[in-house]
């Protein structure tokens, strides 16, 4: 029989639109393949140059006070906290007092002021200024305000940076700074998207042969991966033309693109080589491929779309809020998912129909293939001891995941500051010069702008506010035109300089001892907002940016969490028809992602293990990193529920009692998910091994949901609830005959 021939569909697959595009499909597997080919090229050409139109940030929602309060700064005062920090250190030595260095640094800051967009620089050699003088005479400051924003920093921050940094003279000038952090933290992500490529491609290579025992069958699987991850960069270069898309989504697309591409693959072609052997009696070959594809697509390919689905509810949950960083991780996502499930139902059945048996080629032998079916395989046992003992399995393992729960009830939410870089990045090292020998919490001040509040008519109502803000817990003084507070007292006058008044109004700048990246400097934010104040005030800086970004996330919180948890019962109420057990699998779901949040704390705040992973402890866990691992492994874990609920649910339709319908799946598919859970844990670790602090939280925190939820919960604390819940599995309320017909109802 010829691949064009198609004969006419079994009685066992009822007509639906997985079986009408399995038809077309498998009627025309040439032309399929070509039109991906042709679309792979069209979206390669597109994707090339993407990294240059993508940006750092995007975690300022429109309309943030803290931008109000920074463009007001910029604009109106052409003042506030500098945009960059210039550190210029002195040969080895010599101090920033020697004539040639006075010399070269006022060259250098002089030099800043003619460079375009720079509305303020204060120099030590301008008021040789004490605070901005090293402690031991080796290193002094430039402070630049640029007007830019997150979206142009690049555009205007980028190009200062390269004429202000390196060699000038006797000095050595390095940057740091909110901006340029940032702006480090791209470069590093593009070198990281890289070295992801690198180290994934090749292991998940490796583990995919392994995996399916064969160089041809991975190779394809790989390729699947290749393509939608080829296209999802494509979507997000185009996108990018559209509106802000975040350098992150990039990795973040690349990591899920092999991950789910080889998950729906591996899915796929363990269910068809499983048909195929149903089929090998009959005496066509040809036939026996077509029809053992028809069934895959049928019965895992439902699976497949049922999961691709839950993944993109789960991503799309980010667009619930209004973060440009969130959002692009959204749009990349649900393209390289949507992407994969696509080409799993179309390219992947159309090769593998015209490969036939070939897709056993160079093979590597194993002793049984992972979905081997026998009910006295070691998966099956481990199923039937669990459910014998369900009550001892529950209790131990609900123990143990509480266990790793705890630690995250004591998580310190702030954001990751300079110390998300390598260690010998040269931005860290400015930074750690900075806070080890100024007084570097003066350069991140919280300022709070007055608009229309005039300096010298309302001097007296200026002073009195000037005077509360300084007696504020945690403030250590308050810097503004009418002077300088302390403790509610007035020390001194204003620092020369620093223009805190203007034809707009004042502004003052409240210095606190507390890290303007930590909770405790958001707190000190929602006092001074809270505080009484001559005229309605905004309030800037990072610790406002910090508080505002707290903020947006709570608010989105709830409405996110809802999407996915009604997308998830919906979702897999349609693929099990039962009540029940979608309820189940949220209530687990939520059991393992909480168990990666307890360990992200343990590791990244308060720094178990991380010298082994290479990182230095923040004290505080970001804020964006627990929402984004949320969303993403989700979606990733709720991927094994699938497989393992269809499975469950399709044992049970043929007629095995609960049990042994569980213990069926888990022989069937237990395989599956653990061999996927460490293509996935592979991809992650290619992730985790970035220089970047986000992107290895990130991998760790996905990693360890993903290895958690293929093991406790889906072999062991899944079927020993399923046994407890016996016939109640199955429960749905009242249906018409028709519908009650699809529902199981063996015990």
């Amino acid at each position: 029989m010829r691949h064009g021939t198609v004969r006419r569909r079994p009685r066992l697959w009822p007509a639906d639109p997985l079986g009408s595009l399995a038809d077309l499909v498998l009627r025309f597997p040439v032309r399929v393949l070509v039109v991906a080919g042709c679309a792979l090229l069209a979206a390669a050409a597109v994707a090339v140059g993407v990294s240059g139109t993508l940006h750092h940030g995007g975690t300022t929602a429109p309309g943030a006070e803290w931008a109000r309060a920074e463009h007001a700064l910029t604009t109106s005062f052409r003042g506030g906290s500098p945009t960059v920090s210039l550190v210029a250190k002195a040969p080895p030595g010599g101090s920033v007092d020697d004539p040639a260095v006075v010399a070269a640094g006022n060259r250098l800051a002089e030099r800043a002021r003619r460079l375009p967009r720079v509305v303020e620089v204060r120099s030590y050699w301008q008021h040789r200024a004490a605070p901005l003088r090293g402690r031991d005479g080796g290193a002094a400051l430039v402070l630049l305000r640029v007007a830019s924003d997150e979206a142009s920093a690049q555009r205007y921050v980028e190009p200062l940076l390269e004429e202000l940094t390196g060699r000038h003279g006797p000095l050595e000038v390095a940057a740091t700074g909110a901006t340029p952090v940032g702006l480090a933290i791209e470069r590093q992500s593009r070198l990281d998207l890289r070295r992801t490529e690198l180290l994934a491609a090749p292991l998940t290579a490796a583990v995919l042969v392994v995996v399916f025992g064969g160089v041809v069958a991975a190779g394809l699987a790989l390729l699947v991966g290749v393509c939608a991850v080829v296209g999802a960069v494509a979507f997000l270069h185009g996108l990018s033309h559209l509106t802000t898309v975040s350098v992150i989504s990039l990795n973040l697309a690349t990591a899920l693109g092999f991950a789910l591409a080889v998950d729906f693959s591996l899915f796929m072609m363990a269910r068809y080589r499983e048909e195929r052997t149903r089929y090998r009696g009959e005496s066509d070959a040809a036939e026996a491929v077509h029809q053992a594809l028809l069934a895959t697509v049928c019965t895992t390919g439902r699976t497949v779309v049922c999961s691709a689905l839950t993944v993109m509810a789960g991503l799309a949950a980010l667009l619930v809020f209004p973060l440009g960083m969130l959002r692009s991780v959204a749009y990349g996502g649900i393209a390289v998912v949507g992407l994969s499930a696509v080409l799993a139902l179309t390219a992947l059945p159309a090769a593998l129909l015209l490969l036939g048996p070939r897709i056993d080629a160079l093979s590597v032998r194993r002793r049984r293939p992972l979905w081997a079916g026998r009910d006295d395989g070691r998966w099956y046992r481990l199923a039937y001891a669990v459910m014998r003992r369900p009550v001892p399995v529950a209790l131990v393992l609900g123990a143990l995941l509480t266990a790793l729960v705890l630690p995250f009830a004591g998580a310190r939410f702030g954001t990751f500051d300079d110390r998300a870089l390598p260690a010998g990045s040269a931005t860290r090292q400015a930074s750690d010069t900075v806070r080890r020998d100024f007084d570097h919490h003066a350069l991140d001040p919280v300022q709070v702008v007055l608009p229309g509040l005039d300096a010298r008519a309302g001097a007296v109502a200026l002073d009195g506010y000037a005077r509360r803000l300084s007696a504020l817990d945690r403030v250590t003084r308050v810097e503004t035109a009418t002077g300088t507070y302390r403790e509610g007292r007035r020390v001194g006058a204003a620092p020369p300089g620093h223009g805190y008044a203007s034809a707009a109004g004042s502004w003052a700048a409240v210095v606190t001892g507390a890290g303007p990246s930590t909770p405790e400097g958001t707190r000190v934010v929602r006092e001074v907002r809270a505080l009484s104040s001559p005229v309605p005030v905004l309030v800037g800086g990072v610790q406002a940016w910090l508080a505002d970004l707290g903020d947006t996330i709570r608010a989105g919180l709830v409405p996110a969490l809802s999407l996915i948890a009604v997308v998830t019962l919906l979702l897999l109420g349609w693929c099990t028809r039962s009540v029940v057990l979608p309820l189940k699998a949220l209530v687990l779901n939520v059991l393992s992602l909480s168990a990666s949040f307890g360990v992200m704390v343990l590791v990244f705040q308060d720094g178990w293990l991380s010298g082994l992973l290479g990182v230095t402890p923040t004290g505080v866990t970001d804020t964006v990193v627990p929402v984004l691992v949320l969303c993403v492994a989700f979606g990733l874990s709720m991927d094994y529920e699938v497989l393992l609920l269809s499975r469950t649910v399709e044992e049970h339709a043929a007629g095995a009692p609960t049990k042994a319908a569980v213990a069926r799946a888990v022989q069937r598919t237990a395989g599956l998910f653990t061999a996927s859970a460490l293509v996935v844990v592979v991809v992650m670790a290619a992730l985790a091994a970035s220089g970047l602090l986000l992107l290895k939280v990130v991998g760790v925190g996905l990693a360890v949901a993903v290895l958690v939820d293929a093991t406790v919960i889906r072999l062991l604390l899944a079927p020993a609830l399923m046994a407890l819940l016996g016939r109640a599995n199955w429960w749905v309320p009242a249906l018409r005959p028709a519908a009650q017909s699809l529902v199981p109802t063996k015990r």
